[in-house]
């Protein structure tokens, strides 16, 4: 029997994303969804219920090599 992996947050995953997210933004980091600003709760959101895609991070750095802008780019599966 063969079991479907899925790279959507689930219940914990979830709450593990949220927290990460969070703490970007607490570190100043900027968050984007699709080029928007936005804030944790509402990638979270939009990863969870995602059909049929899925978010690929895009990491944005400045010249010291500092993460300071995330955009999560939407993929089709």
């Amino acid at each position: 029997m063969n079991k479907k992996t899925s790279s959507k947050p689930c219940g914990n995953q979830a709450a593990l994303l949220k927290k990460e997210l969070r703490g970007y933004e607490k570190a100043g980091t900027h968050l984007y969804l699709d080029g928007r600003r936005c804030h944790a709760d509402e990638i979270v959101s939009a990863c969870l219920f995602a059909e049929g895609a899925g978010y690929m991070r895009d990491l944005i750095g400045d010249d010291q090599d500092t993460i300071t802008d995330i955009n999560f780019v939407k993929i089709r599966l």
